[in-house]
């Protein structure tokens, strides 16, 4: 887009005007909707109305007609142009300062900042080569785990490892950084049942070159966890066509941790690290906020008698990705997931959620991180841990069962429908 009050009628431009009656231009297509329209330009829907020869048309329904004349107006009196000049989702000569090319460029990390002196936020952005951004993400992470104290001296750790990017990468920073950390040994522990054979020989491979003890829990352990009557995953296959894909990619993920739980007991372990990362923390905490539903962190929790921490909070998924491509690019193959990895359309619209604030708000994460740890501590209660008496994970009742299933306080959520489906023992 950009600023202009030169274009001829019917050229295919709609006229935009702000509360600071400036005036700019638009490209649309001949029939395409109004509200692609907007959207492809990141003009929210409920920031405007659209007026057609001077009347109000509904802007989600209409498309437009080049033979028409179409304004759109601002209802509420911020500087939409000038913000989305400022993160570059709009092509104009507002903010537009000259702009210095670096072909060594690797990535650029932006943030809003809040400035305590005047109590705006001013933008800033840094700009790194491959090397450099390397050593700014092990910082980054070494920063991040000694700041929020989730490894103390001398302590072993459990490492969930599922052969993907997150988890290797974790895998790869632990080691790389540990010589800026306090000592700890490392135990990783993979759930075969759900990876592929790559990541399973991933997940492996890096435990061997880093000196980590290493298990690789088979499916017969799995179901010996579990008292599952028939294998894994044909307990899957059932869930994902009795309910759906929220309940099948919820009973993967309550399953791998609750067998990482029991191998961590096993081997005297009580602090387990999972390759939760910057996003997925946010969506945790945006789903808990809409659904009532308790998300203890962001950086590390209570769990029973276990403590979880999240030592990627402070990095996202692109950067994560980035990292793993520039020290070991055959580490960063991933493929597309699993069938019982394939969340329903909450899963999409709390991921899409995060992804779209990091991009007209960077660094907000930071900022939603520390409101929802100072929240968590002095306005929450505290939660009520119990131990499944099937699977033996730690669980807690904080919120209330589906009505359709039978209260049963000795069993978790996931046993408690595995049970009333008659796939345990």
């Amino acid at each position: 887009m950009k600023k202009t009050v030169d274009y001829k009628k019917n050229s295919n431009k709609i006229l935009l005007k702000d509360r600071l009656d400036r005036k700019f231009y638009i490209e649309a297509k001949p029939n395409e909707l109004f509200s692609s329209i907007l959207n492809r330009n990141h003009i929210p829907l409920d920031a405007v109305i659209v007026r057609r020869n001077g009347e109000v048309i509904d802007d989600w329904l209409m498309r437009y007609s080049p033979k028409d004349n179409y304004i759109i107006e601002m209802v509420r009196a911020y500087h939409l142009p000038d913000f989305l000049s400022l993160l570059r989702l709009w092509d104009t000569n507002i903010y537009q300062q000259p702009i210095k090319a670096d072909d060594q460029a690797y990535y650029t990390r932006r943030h809003f900042l809040h400035d305590s002196q005047n109590g705006d936020y001013k933008s800033t952005q840094s700009t790194f080569n491959k090397q450099d951004f390397v050593a700014y993400i092990e910082n980054l992470f070494a920063d991040g785990v000694k700041r929020e104290t989730l490894i103390d001296e001398n302590e072993h750790i459990s490492l969930a490892i599922s052969g993907g990017r997150d988890s290797l990468a974790l895998g790869y920073l632990l080691n790389n950084t540990k010589e800026s950390l306090p000592s700890f040994s490392v135990t990783s522990i993979h759930v075969s049942t759900f990876s592929k054979e790559k990541e399973t020989s991933f997940a492996a491979e890096i435990a061997q070159k880093f000196g980590y003890s290493h298990r690789n829990i088979s499916d017969s352990e799995v179901r010996n966890v579990f008292n599952f009557k028939i294998p894994t995953y044909e307990v899957m296959e059932k869930v994902k066509y009795d309910y759906n894909k929220a309940y099948s990619i919820g009973t993967a993920h309550a399953i791998m941790r609750g067998v990482v739980e029991y191998y961590s007991k096993v081997n005297g372990i009580n602090k387990i690290a999972f390759g939760l990362m910057c996003e997925d923390i946010v969506t945790s905490i945006l789903k808990s906020k809409f659904i009532g539903s308790p998300f203890l962190g962001p950086f590390k929790r209570k769990w029973g008698e276990f403590e979880l921490i999240y030592p990627l909070w402070s990095i996202t998924k692109k950067e994560l990705t980035l990292y793993l491509e520039a020290i070991v690019p055959e580490h960063n193959t991933q493929g597309s997931p699993t069938q019982f990895d394939r969340g329903a359309l909450d899963r999409d619209i709390y991921y899409l959620l995060a992804d779209t604030l990091t991009t007209i708000f960077p660094g907000s994460a930071y900022q939603l991180f520390k409101g929802h740890q100072k929240e968590t501590e002095y306005h929450n209660i505290s939660l009520d841990y119990k131990q499944c008496e099937n699977c033996q994970s730690t669980f807690n009742d904080s919120y209330k069962v589906d009505s359709n299933m039978h209260v049963d306080d000795s069993l978790c959520d996931l046993c408690k429908l595995l049970e009333k489906m008659n796939l345990i023992k």
